[in-house]
C-alpha cells in the first residue's frame, strides 16, 4: 500500500479528473453563503430573497456556514446584507418570534481536511479502488458539533475557539489518545499539534462540554500512559463528560505503516481485568461511568459486555459503548411480538461478523421458541479488510454475497443495518443492496434497530405483518475511528 502522504496521488491515479479540496481553515473563511432553495410561501421569499442570492452578513455579522446562519439569524429583527448578480443588496426582515424559520436552504460548507497521519487511521488502511469519499479525512469541529464526528483539535485557531465559545458549540467530540504531548504527536503522526491540555483548559474555562475517546494501541498508550491520561481527563469532569476507550482496528492493508501490536483475546482479557478496579472507582467517585470501554473489548475477550440499565442515555453509543445493551433494550417487546407458531416453516440466516454470534444468541434462542421458525447465525469472515476486522459495519457486499451463495437454503437473510450507508443503501465496498439481491436472487433484509426490529423484520417477511418503521437510528450509522 502507498504511503499515507500519497493518498491524493492514489485517488487521482484512478480518476485523473478528481479534485480533493485542500485543507480549509474554518477561522479564515470569508463570509458568503448561497441560497440554494426556499419555500416560495415562506417569510424569506416574501421578504424578497431569491435562490442564487449570496448572503454575506446578518446584523453585521459575517455568515460563513450553516452554524453562522442559524446563530446570527436567531434574532427577531434581521438586517441581511446580500450580493445579487454581483451587486450589493440589503433586506430587512421582522420575524414574529425568534425561532421562526426563514424557510430557506443554504449551500453546505466545505469540510476541513485532516492533516494527521494517525498510526491507526482507518483511511490509511484502505485498499485501492474503493469509494473515493472513503479516502477523504475530515477534521472539522462543525461536523463534530452537528454529527458527533471525532476530531483531534490540532488545527484549531484562536478564532475557532472564540467562535466555539460564543456560539456554545457543544458537545464536541475530541480524540485525545494520550495526555503526554510527545506520545500524542507520535500517535497522530505529526510534529506539531495544538496542546491538548491547552484545549482542555479552554473547554473548562468556558464551561463547555466534550466527549473524548482514546484509541488504545497495545504497548503504546496503555499501562502507566493510560493511567496518566485518565487522571488528566477526569480532572476536567464534568466538562469532559465521558471517556471512551476503544481498541485499534488493523486491516490487512498496513504496508508501509508503523508496526503495531494487535488486540488479541489474551490482551483484551488482561486489559479488562487490569482496568476493572479503576473503572469501578471512577463510577463510585462520579456517580456514573465516566470512563467506558467499547463493547468490542469484551467481545474480543469472549466476555459479556456490561449492561447500562442505570444509565440508559449512553453518550458514546456510536463509539460502540453500550451497543449490545441497546440492542436488547426492547427485548420484552420482542418477546411479546413473537407468536407461539407460524403458519408455515420459515428459515432465516442472520448474517453477522465473526465476533458477533454471542451477541445474537439471546434473540436467536427467543426465535427458536416459535414453532415453524428456524434461525441460524451465519458469521461472515471479512476478506475485504482482513480477518482481524470484526465489526459488522465494515462487512462488504462481496463477502456477504459469498456467504449467501455458500448457504443457499434459507428463505430470508438478515443483515446488520449498520453495514449499509443510509443515504444510498450501499455497502462499504460500494455494492448497492439491490445488486446483492439481484445477484443472489434471495430475500435480503437489513435489521435497522435492536432485538424488536430483528423479530419484526422476520415476521414481516414470514407473515406479511407490517412492522413499525424506524427513523434515524444509531444502527444505521456505521462508525469507525479515523481521528
Amino acid at each position: 500500500m502507498s504511503n499515507p502522504q500519497t493518498l491524493r496521488e492514489r485517488l487521482q491515479r484512478h480518476d485523473p479528473t478528481l479534485t480533493i479540496p485542500a485543507s480549509v481553515s474554518v477561522a479564515e473563511l470569508p463570509p458568503g453563503v448561497t441560497i440554494i432553495s426556499m419555500n416560495p410561501e415562506g417569510i424569506g421569499a416574501q421578504a424578497g430573497l431569491l435562490v442564487g442570492d449570496k448572503l454575506l452578513r446578518i446584523n453585521g455579522k459575517g455568515v460563513r456556514d450553516t452554524l453562522d446562519f442559524y446563530f446570527h439569524g436567531a434574532d427577531e429583527e434581521l438586517e441581511l446584507e446580500l450580493e445579487r448578480d454581483g451587486k450589493p443588496l440589503a433586506i430587512a426582515i421582522a420575524k414574529e418570534w425568534p425561532e421562526q424559520s426563514l424557510e430557506i436552504e443554504i449551500e453546505q460548507f466545505t469540510t476541513q481536511n485532516c492533516g494527521c497521519n494517525c498510526v491507526f487511521c482507518f483511511v490509511h488502511q484502505l485498499p485501492d479502488n474503493m469509494r473515493k469519499t472513503l479516502y477523504v479525512k475530515d477534521e472539522d469541529y462543525r461536523l463534530s458539533f452537528l454529527q458527533g464526528s471525532y476530531v483531534t483539535g490540532v488545527t484549531l485557531k484562536e478564532a475557532d475557539l472564540a467562535r466555539i465559545a460564543e456560539q456554545r458549540l457543544m458537545p464536541l467530540y475530541i480524540s485525545v489518545h494520550a495526555i503526554d504531548e510527545e506520545l500524542r504527536r507520535w500517535l497522530l503522526g505529526i510534529k506539531k499539534a495544538y496542546p491538548i491540555r491547552q484545549l482542555l483548559d479552554f473547554i473548562r474555562d468556558n464551561r463547555l462540554e466534550i466527549h473524548t475517546q482514546i484509541v488504545l494501541c497495545p504497548g503504546k498508550n496503555d499501562g502507566e500512559k493510560l493511567a496518566e491520561t485518565l487522571d488528566a481527563l477526569l480532572s476536567y469532569h464534568p466538562f469532559v463528560a465521558s471517556i471512551a476507550i476503544v481498541p485499534l482496528g488493523m486491516t490487512k492493508w498496513r504496508d508501509g505503516l508503523p508496526e503495531l501490536q494487535p488486540v488479541t483475546p489474551e490482551y483484551a482479557r488482561g486489559f479488562i481485568r487490569s482496568l476493572k478496579p479503576r473503572m469501578k472507582d471512577i463510577q463510585e467517585r462520579f456517580g456514573e461511568p465516566v470512563a467506558l470501554l467499547a463493547d468490542e473489548w469484551y467481545l474480543i475477550a469472549g466476555l459479556k459486555p456490561p449492561a447500562y440499565s442505570r444509565f440508559p442515555d449512553m453518550p458514546q453509543l456510536e463509539n460502540g459503548v453500550g451497543m449490545v445493551y441497546h440492542f436488547y433494550k426492547d427485548f420484552a417487546k420482542a418477546r411479546r411480538a413473537l407468536p407461539p407458531k407460524l403458519d408455515r416453516k420459515w428459515r432465516v440466516a442472520a448474517i453477522t461478523s465473526t465476533l458477533s454470534p454471542p451477541v445474537l444468541k439471546k434473540v436467536h434462542d427467543l426465535c427458536e421458541t416459535c414453532e415453524g421458525l428456524e434461525v441460524d447465525i451465519l458469521p461472515t469472515v471479512n476478506t475485504l479488510f482482513g480477518e482481524t476486522i470484526h465489526v459488522t459495519g465494515l462487512l462488504g457486499g462481496g463477502d456477504i454475497g459469498k456467504a449467501i451463495r455458500h448457504n443457499p437454503f434459507y428463505d430470508q437473510y438478515l443483515l446488520p443495518g449498520n453495514c449499509l450507508r443510509k443515504e444510498d443503501a450501499k455497502f462499504i465496498d460500494d455494492m448497492p443492496l439491490d445488486d446483492l439481491r439481484a445477484q443472489t436472487k434471495k430475500l435480503v433484509t437489513p435489521v435497522l434497530g435492536g432485538s424488536l426490529d430483528f423479530v419484526e423484520t422476520i415476521l414481516e417477511a414470514a407473515t406479511g405483518r407490517p412492522k413499525q418503521r424506524l427513523g434515524d437510528h444509531p444502527f444505521l450509522r456505521p462508525h469507525w475511528s479515523n481521528s
